[in-house]
């Protein structure tokens, strides 16, 4: 009965990790792929099979969805708010995971197809650099449309599998291959130049070795300072501008937050409504635009200030609990497993940790890619693999 269920699966399983190897690779073709992958959930659904439960944090995603049609309702340009909404369809990525990760072979074989995505990636980009150099003004983009989505990408499965490597005991050919995947995706992010990455990994996994192996921080800390001064001077340059308030970049991001908190005061229940944000800055006889600004962004760089100027405090409220219960049911979850699983949770939480830092100086919860790999990751401790050596029995709530 079980072998049959899970091969009725399987030809969605296969366009699973389709999806996941091009995450990195085409959004147009992960759009494609995640519509069929729904169209057969919902067959399946209609066949009679079951909803997989969800864990609570889904619950506030769900009420943040909520607060931003509310914002779409009283948005200054409703029909922009209207287009941009189909981002939420996304949300259903998290009972898509769930519904087809369903034993380790499976959750194995989707590791590999984010790994491979990642190498892939950043081989495409140390081509790049190697073609035309390291250039501030022309950064690495991959495959992607943004430098900034192209290492958040890169970000995730660095995080992932770094800790990945220090908690588990592989086989020394996997441990190589492991750790010559990590190195090739730290150079491509280390040349992509972008700051907000470099800090999500650095406080990720400075928190992780300070919990886990304490020791490594006193091998690892001068390694990475010799790395930072033996860096090509472009790097360098831009590793010393995150503490420059002079920074042009940095300066426009204390004038965003000026702007974003203007917005909420005005606005400080529904906000403006979703992709408003440049419309309002430029508008309104630049009443939200600071007067020393020397540029105006789509967004605000900041996840949480982001939301509240275009969605309103409800819909911040329901981000941050989300945040929170993420956290808290992931280290629940930690604690009650052993063994493999416990590494992979511990990984994932690390993963988030990174996701966090990153979003304070940029609005990465804002980009597609980046919310396909981050729900990947936040199903990976809640997966019910029944009757698997590796299952999880106890229930998620």
């Amino acid at each position: 009965m079980k072998r049959s269920a899970s091969s009725s699966t399987e030809p969605a399983f296969y366009l699973l990790l389709a999806f996941l190897f091009l995450i990195d690779v085409s959004i147009a073709a992960c759009y494609i792929l995640g519509t069929i992958i729904l169209v057969l959930f919902l067959f399946h659904l209609r066949r009679g099979g079951k909803f997989p439960p969800l864990p609570t944090y889904n619950y506030f995603f769900a009420a943040y969805i909520g607060f931003t049609l509310l914002a779409t309702v009283f948005s200054v340009d409703r029909a922009a708010s209207i287009r941009d909404n189909k981002e939420l369809l996304i949300f259903l990525l998290v009972p898509l995971y769930l519904w087809l990760l369903d034993s380790w072979k499976r959750v194995r074989l989707s590791l590999v197809a984010v790994l491979a995505s990642g190498v892939f990636s950043a081989l495409a980009g140390l081509f790049t650099i190697w073609r035309k150099g390291i250039v501030l003004s022309d950064r690495l983009t991959g495959f992607t449309s943004h430098w900034m989505t192209y290492s958040g990408l890169l970000m995730f499965p660095f995080i992932f599998f770094s800790v990945l490597l220090v908690l588990r005991h592989e086989k020394k050919k996997e441990a190589a291959t492991v750790g010559l995947s990590l190195a090739l995706m730290l150079a491509a992010i280390a040349f992509s130049l972008t700051r907000n990455v470099w800090l999500g990994i650095a406080v990720a996994l400075s928190l992780f070795l300070a919990f886990f192996r304490p020791r490594y921080l006193l091998v690892l800390a001068p390694l990475a300072l010799a790395l930072a001064l033996l860096a090509p001077p472009a790097v360098r340059s831009r590793v010393l501008s995150i503490v420059d308030l002079q920074d042009r970049s940095n300066r426009d991001r204390i004038y965003m937050a000026w702007s974003g908190l203007r917005i909420f005061q005005d606005r400080p229940w529904t906000g403006v409504g979703s992709h408003n944000i440049e419309k309002v800055i430029l508008g309104n006889e630049a009443r939200y635009r600071h007067p020393q600004a020397e540029q105006v962004n789509l967004h605000l760089h900041n996840n949480f200030l982001q939301i509240l100027a275009e969605r309103g405090i409800f819909a911040l409220a329901s981000f941050v609990l989300a945040c929170l219960f993420i956290i808290l049911q992931v280290l629940a979850r930690w604690k009650a497993q052993e063994g493999e699983w416990r590494a992979v949770t511990a990984a994932v939480l690390f993963a988030f940790v990174g996701f966090l830092v990153a979003g304070l100086f940029e609005y990465n919860f804002g980009d597609s890619e980046i919310k396909f790999i981050l729900f990947y990751f936040l199903t990976l401790p809640f997966l019910q693999l029944q009757g698997d050596a590796h299952a999880q029995t106890q229930p998620h709530r």
